[in-house]
């Protein structure tokens, strides 16, 4: 053990090593960095692991048109940021590689090919999730001569920040722009437009269409009202509720609201939100592993509430601003991921633990406290009429 941690240190101490020498002589053999202060495009890296990351990127991009006079942004990305990407107005250009992290030399080839900007300069930001030195070296290695943000190795990196996690994970992500120089503009286009720290998606007239076409399908009436339910979260992370208590829930909702429900998740959910479904004395819908992100952020659209478990598709429907009622573990800080202070936002966090037990379940949270908090938010923002 003590030979495989020497043999750990010896190879960082030596990554560390390479990092700054090659630091140096991009700094020689390339043309002398503007002052970040003076750049205007701006190229967003984006492969994230966790959905949420991805997500909690996008309020970056209008921060930067906000406080930045004639900000051009484009994106690089993999997997399934492709997608929340896609249709961002904010963005001339979403430029698709392999991820650094699974195909390296595959992303290099790529991002050289799509040229960002033309050749002109720009800074390549790294928000929080894409701090990892693949990701990094990636795009010092395609061309891009100046690299900001959140990194593992500050090394190469021209302006590196580490999480403060004091504040959310979008806060962290808007800390780009301060280092950028941009600071008191920012703060500035914050009190104009407190929205600007929420994140966004866009589906398309496609994605629209499928999931009008796929609720239809399971018998919803879109003249009529609609709640979403996400009930399942990955089993390793302890964040679940009970059954029966989502189905009290969702049969409240049904005899006093008239609500329709729809149930989402993935496909590896379906089998236990069909156990959900089957203890219900009404009929509802599940699109669990029947759309892509998009299409399901379409599909959250049509729905007037919400309840859910602080989980990926949680971060859509903040995105498309749908009403809603968040259950969220005792042993997880509200302040990195959950939307704090937002109106349309009601969040059930009853206890406080430094560890979840391995039995973990959120039993601190009442349905009648949920009843209550649905029933606020259908006052506050009624259902809406559609044709």
């Amino acid at each position: 053990m003590l030979e495989r941690l020497r043999y750990s240190w010896h190879i960082a101490s030596v990554v560390q090593f390479a990092a700054a020498a090659v630091r140096r002589l991009e700094q020689v053999i390339s043309r002398r960095p503007l002052p970040l202060r003076e750049y205007r495009n701006f190229l967003l890296l984006q492969h994230p692991l966790p959905l949420g990351n991805a997500i909690h990127a996008t309020p970056l991009i209008r921060a930067l048109h906000a406080a930045i006079p004639g900000a051009r942004v484009e994106a690089v990305a993999s997997g399934f940021a492709l997608e929340i990407l896609r249709g961002n107005p904010g963005l001339e250009r979403v430029i698709e590689t392999p991820s650094p992290l699974k195909n390296f030399r595959g992303a290099v080839r790529a991002m050289r090919q799509a040229k960002p900007f033309g050749g002109e300069p720009y800074v390549a930001l790294q928000t929080l999730g894409n701090e990892r030195t693949l990701v990094t070296a990636a795009a010092m290695l395609s061309g891009g001569s100046v690299r900001v943000g959140h990194s593992v190795l500050p090394e190469l990196v021209f302006a590196a920040l580490s999480q403060d996690h004091r504040v959310s994970l979008i806060a962290n992500n808007l800390r780009i722009v301060e280092v950028l120089g941009h600071g008191r503009e920012l703060l500035q286009a914050l009190e104009q437009d407190p929205s600007l720290i929420e994140p966004q998606v866009f589906p398309g007239e496609d994605d629209v269409a499928r999931a009008r076409a796929l609720l239809v399908e399971q018998g919803i009436a879109l003249d009529r009202p609609m709640a979403l339910f996400v009930t399942q979260t990955s089993p390793t992370q302890r964040k679940s509720w009970r059954a029966e208590r989502f189905q009290a829930v969702a049969e409240w909702l049904h005899a006093k609201h008239g609500m329709q429900l729809v149930f989402v998740g993935a496909r590896s959910e379906a089998a236990a939100i069909e156990g959900i479904r089957a203890g219900l004395s009404f009929p509802s819908a599940s699109l669990a592993g029947r759309t892509s992100l998009l299409e399901l952020s379409a599909a959250m659209g049509f729905a007037d509430v919400a309840l859910t478990l602080d989980t990926g598709p949680m971060h859509l429907l903040r995105a498309m601003q749908v009403p809603m009622a968040i259950i969220a573990p005792a042993w997880s800080p509200p302040v990195e991921w959950l939307p704090l202070g937002n109106p349309r936002v009601r969040i059930f966090k009853n206890a406080d633990m430094d560890h979840a037990p391995d039995d973990y379940v959120i039993d601190e949270v009442q349905v009648e406290e949920v009843e209550a908090a649905l029933d606020e938010l259908l006052h506050l923002y009624p259902v809406r009429q559609r044709s």
